[in-house]
């Protein structure tokens, strides 16, 4: 799935969004974004892409994505902040 998301400018001078946290170093801040402003009820606009991806060749890689070390990272925020272990 592939996509373009908007965010006004203005969510970051809501005090409850902190993008400057240390753990949001990858791709954590994405998730913790997306997950804030879903959560504070603020509109979201997304508009699907399409994506061809190469056939896949010996040695190249189209996904810099980790399978199970970054699939964490991109969940983790959403488990923090639901779970009250993060803000």
């Amino acid at each position: 799935m592939n996509g373009f998301r908007a965010y006004r400018l203005r969510l970051f001078r809501d005090e409850r969004i902190d993008v400057w946290r240390d753990w949001l170093d990858r791709y954590e801040f994405e998730s913790y974004l997306h997950c804030k402003v879903l959560t504070l009820g603020y509109r979201v606009t997304e508009v699907p892409v399409s994506k061809t991806y190469p056939s896949p060749r010996r040695g190249l890689r189209y996904s810099h994505i980790r399978p199970v070390v970054d699939w964490w990272r991109i969940l983790s925020p959403w488990v923090m902040l639901k779970l009250g272990l993060r803000r």
